[in-house]
Parts: structure tokens; C-alpha cells; sequence
């Protein structure tokens, strides 16, 4: 992927190229039309005034010859002008041009009778000696009482005038071309300085600040919310996230220290009646002949003291820090385990509970995480199902064979009010966290479902 700072130029290139390449033809196609309409404006009586300052012009009688003397006069004249007599139909029946010269045979009428009717300038009309360019004219017709005999069509803009146009080299346009590159790439790399100082390195700061703080506990720095003005709304809520997660820092270490005074208080009260106990019963036992129940009390009791002796022991340790180890686990076996550990819990409240999980399933997680994880859902599903109905577990590999998808679906009584699931959902969601996935809930009718999903084997690796 490309790097904002080539995106930012190629786009500013592509833009500025765009708009000047629009802004020189708007500019042209204003010029050009401003010039034709002023040009044709200024020559409109032309044709008129050649036609009324000539005797040869006056009457429907014209001697073609003496005309085009008078063409090639006022032609001498007036270089940029090329004047053709045309019939009533068009068609040229006299001109100037020099002999051998191709000329067309007629001219349209249409323009022409949009000049006389007044229409808006430009009206472009043909060329007879270059077709393929129109130009604007002067045009005047001769008449005979009210029918028209002929017109006098004068074009502006002559043959010789567009040649010598076009062989101007025009330097200033050369120039002009290469002022808009320089601009172009001086303004796109100006912008890219300004959002680099601006906006990048602030977000790079800001990215290793966070990183950093991040790995000690999330303690901001004094002058973290002295930001740039597009960081501070940013600042300020991760800000307050840092200031709740040190709340909670506080709050669990309080009931950790709390839970642990509990507990040692507990041990402590519980410690001596239960050696009592103990005493009795082993002292019962060395004198007595031996009793199945006095045996089992004996047993339980020992066990409860040994218990409660690791608890104590526990208790008076400093809470140590998660850790948690990622290795292939086997799903399968992993859900197996879950089932089997359930079996007596589903038996007795005459739930039926069904696996379909596929062969040689393995992800890379915390086992004891996902243990806990397929427990509590397992768990939520037996507690919201009723008696005789059927809980369903299934893992199967999705398609494309890059993820395993997870389902607990179960029923629910119909009426039962909905509410929250409890912590157990809660420490679902944050071991799904970890994994890189989410708990999705569906209920449709009384049938209640919930999934996730796994990287498979090839794909979980890269976690």
C-alpha cells in the first residue's frame, strides 16, 4: 500500500492537472467565442456597405468579370476578407480566389439566413476554400423588389490569416505550461510539509505515547493531553478510559487485599474446630473397631483440612498476574472434556445435550481459557432450558477452511422475561477478546443461539 505522502502528491498532481487542463479550455473557448462575436459584430454591415458602394452591385444585372475585379480589389485591400457572390440557391458563381484553387460549389444557406433574421454573434458559416473550418462572415442580400436575386457573402478571417496564425510559435503558452507544473508539484509538496508537521508526527507521538503507556499500566504522562487541536478530542477520551482503568486498578486491588483478609480470618476460625474434629475421629478409630462411616468422615475431613491448609497458605501470598500461554489445542477433546465434566448436571435436570463437532478441529489459544469459555456457555444453556428439550453443540470449519464456527443453540420457554446473562457472559466476551473474536447472540422464537469463532490451525498461528 502506498504511503500517504505519495498518495497525497499523486492526488494533488492529478487535481491540479485536471482543473488547469479545464481552466485553459474554458479560457480558450471564452477567448475564441468573445473574438468571433466582437469580429462578426464589428463586420456586420460589411457586406452592405461593399454592395452599396459599388455601382457594379446595384440592379440584378452583373457582369461577372467586372466583379471579380472588384473582389480581388477590395480583397488587396482588406487581407483578412474572402468575398464570394452566391445565387439565391448558394451556389458560388463568383469569387476572387486565384485560378485552380479548390473551392466549394455552394454554401450553406442556413447560417446565412440566420445573420439576416439577427440572430445571437458567432453564427459560423462555411469556408468555401477550407470546408473543414467555419468561420464567421459578413453577408448581404441582393434583391428585386421582395425577391431575393443573390448575396453578397463575405468571410472573415481569410485562408492567408489562418496560415500565418498557425505558424506562430506561441513561447508564452510553453512557459505558462511549465509555471503550472512548478506549481503544482511546489503546492502538493507545501501540503504534504503542513499535514506532516500538523497532523502526521502528532499522530506518530501520540501513537507511541500510547504503545508506551500501554505497557505500564495504562499511566499517562503529565502533558498527554497537550495535543495538536485535531488530537485533543482523542486525548480527552482516551483520557478518561486510562483514568477508568486505573479506578478499576484501585478497586480490584482493594477487594483482592479485602477477599484475602476474608480468607485468612476464615481459615483461621475454621482451622481449630476442624483439628478437633479430626482428633476425635482418628482417636475413635485407633480404639474402636473400624466403621465404613466413621472412615469416610475421617477422610472427608482430612481432605477439607488439607484444603483449607492451601487456602491459607494461599491466602497470605500476593495476588500474582495472569498469564496466559498460547498452544495448539484440540477442540474436539477440548469440548469432550467440557461434556463429559456436565454429564451428571444435564442428566439431572433432563436436558439431552448433542455434540456435532468435526474430526481433528485445532486451534492456538489458552486452554484453560477455552475450557472456562465452552463451560459457561454450556452452563448458560442448561440454566435457560427446559426439561426434556435438547441443547445443540457444533464446531465445524467454516468455507473457506480459515476459521472454526462455534454454536451453542438451546430452547427457552416461551415466556420466560428476557435479562442479562449474568458474569458468566461477561468472562466469555473477555476470553473471545483475547482470542481475537466476539460473542454473537440470536434468538428467534424459543430457540436461543449463540457462536463465535476460531482461527483454524493455519491461520491461528499468526496470533
Amino acid at each position: 500500500m502506498i504511503s500517504f505522502k505519495s498518495r497525497l502528491m499523486v492526488f494533488t498532481s492529478v487535481w491540479f492537472c485536471v482543473a488547469v487542463a479545464l481552466i485553459v479550455f474554458t479560457y480558450n473557448w471564452q477567448t475564441q467565442t468573445i473574438e468571433l462575436r466582437t469580429k462578426q459584430s464589428l463586420h456586420k454591415q460589411l457586406a452592405t456597405h461593399m454592395r452599396e458602394d459599388n455601382p457594379l452591385m446595384i440592379g440584378s444585372d452583373y457582369n461577372p468579370v467586372a466583379l471579380k475585379s472588384i473582389f480581388h480589389t477590395l480583397m488587396l485591400l482588406g487581407p483578412d476578407f474572402e468575398i464570394y457572390f452566391l445565387d439565391h440557391k448558394g451556389n458560388i458563381t463568383t469569387h476572387a480566389s486565384p485560378e485552380g484553387t479548390q473551392l466549394l460549389s455552394s454554401v450553406d444557406l442556413k447560417p446565412i439566413t440566420q445573420f439576416l433574421n439577427d440572430e445571437p454573434f458567432p453564427i459560423l458559416g462555411e469556408d468555401p476554400r477550407n470546408p473543414e473550418q467555419s468561420k464567421v462572415f459578413s453577408v448581404s442580400a441582393l434583391k428585386e423588389g421582395d425577391a431575393i436575386m443573390g448575396y453578397l457573402y463575405v468571410v472573415i478571417g481569410s485562408t492567408q490569416h489562418s496560415a500565418i496564425a498557425a505558424a506562430q510559435v506561441d513561447p508564452p503558452y510553453l512557459a505558462l505550461a511549465g509555471l503550472v507544473l512548478v506549481s503544482v508539484i511546489g503546492f502538493a509538496f507545501g501540503v504534504y510539509l503542513l499535514v506532516d508537521k500538523s497532523l502526521l508526527c502528532p499522530i506518530q507521538k501520540v501513537t507511541n505515547q500510547l504503545q508506551h503507556q500501554a505497557e505500564h499500566d495504562f499511566q499517562l504522562t503529565p502533558d498527554f493531553k497537550h495535543q495538536v487541536k485535531e488530537l485533543t478530542p482523542i486525548a480527552d477520551s482516551y483520557h478518561l478510559m486510562a483514568k477508568h482503568i486505573q479506578q478499576q486498578f484501585l478497586q480490584l486491588e482493594y477487594q483482592s487485599s479485602h477477599h484475602r483478609q476474608v480468607l485468612l480470618q476464615l481459615s483461621h476460625d475454621l482451622k481449630t474446630p476442624l483439628s478437633s474434629v479430626l482428633g476425635y475421629l482418628e482417636t475413635w478409630t485407633l480404639q474402636n473397631k473400624q466403621d465404613p462411616l466413621i472412615d469416610v468422615a475421617y477422610r472427608n475431613c482430612d481432605k477439607l483440612s488439607n484444603q483449607l491448609h492451601s487456602m491459607l497458605q494461599l491466602a497470605k501470598q500476593e495476588t500474582p498476574l495472569l498469564s496466559y500461554e498460547y498452544h495448539p489445542v484440540d477442540i474436539a477433546a477440548l469440548i469432550a472434556e467440557s461434556a463429559e465434566s456436565m454429564h451428571s448436571q444435564f442428566r439431572r435436570q433432563q436436558v439431552t445435550l448433542e455434540l456435532d463437532v468435526a474430526a481433528e478441529l485445532q486451534t492456538i489459544g489458552d486452554k484453560g481459557l477455552l475450557e472456562r469459555l465452552v463451560a459457561n456457555l454450556l452452563e448458560n444453556a442448561l440454566r435457560h432450558s427446559p426439561k426434556h428439550s435438547i441443547v445443540c453443540c457444533q464446531a465445524v470449519l467454516s468455507r473457506n477452511n480459515a476459521d472454526i464456527r462455534f454454536r451453542f443453540t438451546n430452547s427457552v420457554e416461551p415466556n420466560t422475561k428476557g435479562g442479562s446473562l449474568g458474569i458468566g457472559i461477561k468472562i466469555v466476551q473477555s476470553i473471545l477478546m483475547l482470542h481475537h473474536s466476539h460473542l454473537e447472540t440470536k434468538q428467534t422464537g424459543n430457540k436461543y443461539q449463540q457462536s463465535f469463532t476460531l482461527p483454524s490451525m493455519g491461520l491461528a498461528s499468526l496470533l
